[in-house]
């Protein structure tokens, strides 16, 4: 892929470390971002400061262990923004 700008990233441990740095990235790309994770707080956190940077974000609290909450990640995804283009499994 090589234009990013309104593409859907799906990424997984979104609200601290590799997640939220890749997240970062995929905001400055023009990407809108699915940022799911276990802890609401840091999840609620990120999801502010990257609308702050003007990205399109729907955070979702979810534990990949389960499959439930994972296929509860994808349907709220694609009813949100109708295709994901990019999946960060961190």
């Amino acid at each position: 892929m090589k234009d990013f700008s309104g593409k859907v990233a799906v990424i997984t441990g979104g609200a601290g470390g590799l997640g939220r740095e890749f997240a970062n990235v995929a905001a400055g790309l023009g990407m809108k971002i699915v940022l799911a994770d276990v802890q609401q707080d840091a999840l609620e956190k990120a999801r502010s400061e990257l609308e702050g940077q003007c990205a399109q974000v729907l955070a979702v609290l979810c534990d990949v262990r389960k499959g439930e909450e994972v296929q509860a990640l994808a349907d709220a995804a694609m009813a949100r923004f109708g295709a994901v283009h990019l999946v960060f499994n961190n």
